[in-house]
């Protein structure tokens, strides 16, 4: 099976190997879990290592959008140059319509041979649906697009808390294809990270939830410690 190595240390460990070529993953957490920092650095290392990615931001504009990691990701001191040679591209749509995402999508893939993509957050996507059904069958019919457009894709996800166990389940943990969840669990008067693949269709997969930081250098999991 062929795999994208994510680059993030320990994740493709866990993945054994990365993730399948062509799946589509949703990076599930709440405030303050790193979600747009983990999707980051996907793009990130790919970048490095000449696999093209888009980055889209349905909030913060793009220059905030790198301010914001440059702080998170000092070690990252390559990050303008990857930007400025089209390695590596930040967009904020003009509109939150999938159709318009689709539109950037499209463009992206085909005049610049973008191999990742991140979608920041499929909540602000949601937003814009009336009827929750209509939203699942346009996600789904969008994921099904990327896929032969030869795309590996990550979206955000919002949880409404850190436990995610009590939150039920999304309707993106149907369409689709891998569930990263990543939590920010209190103890004590600390808060630890933890990063749980809960679902990944085409692979087997470490299923135990493991702790993470967020280093200037980068996340890093580590893979067979406990949480507590």
């Amino acid at each position: 099976m062929d795999r994208v190595k994510t680059g993030i240390s320990g994740l493709d460990e866990i993945l054994n190997g990365g993730i399948p070529l062509h799946r589509h993953v949703a990076v599930y957490g709440g405030p303050g879990a790193g979600k747009s920092s983990f999707c980051f650095e996907y793009l990130y290392h790919g970048a490095k290592m000449g696999e093209n990615g888009i980055y889209i931001s349905l909030e913060e504009t793009p220059d905030d959008f790198l301010d914001n990691m440059a702080n998170t990701f000092s070690g990252f001191t390559d990050v303008d140059k990857l930007v400025k040679k089209g390695n590596l591209e930040i967009v904020k749509p003009d509109k939150l319509e999938i159709e318009s995402i689709a539109e950037v999508l499209e463009e992206a893939i085909s005049k610049n041979d973008v191999k990742r993509a991140v979608i920041d957050s499929a909540t602000m996507i949601r937003m814009s649906f009336k009827d929750i059904s209509d939203y699942r069958q346009t996600i789904f019919e969008f994921f099904s697009l990327l896929r032969s457009l030869d795309c590996t894709a990550l979206m955000a996800v919002e949880a409404p808390g850190q436990d995610l166990a009590a939150t039920g389940f999304e309707i993106e943990h149907f369409v689709m294809d891998g569930i990263i969840n990543l939590y920010n669990l209190g103890k004590g008067e600390t808060r630890i990270k933890a990063l749980e693949v809960y679902k990944m269709r085409g692979t087997d997969h470490v299923r135990d939830k493991v702790p993470y930081k967020i280093t200037p250098d980068g996340i890093k999991i580590y893979v067979g410690e406990k949480v507590f």
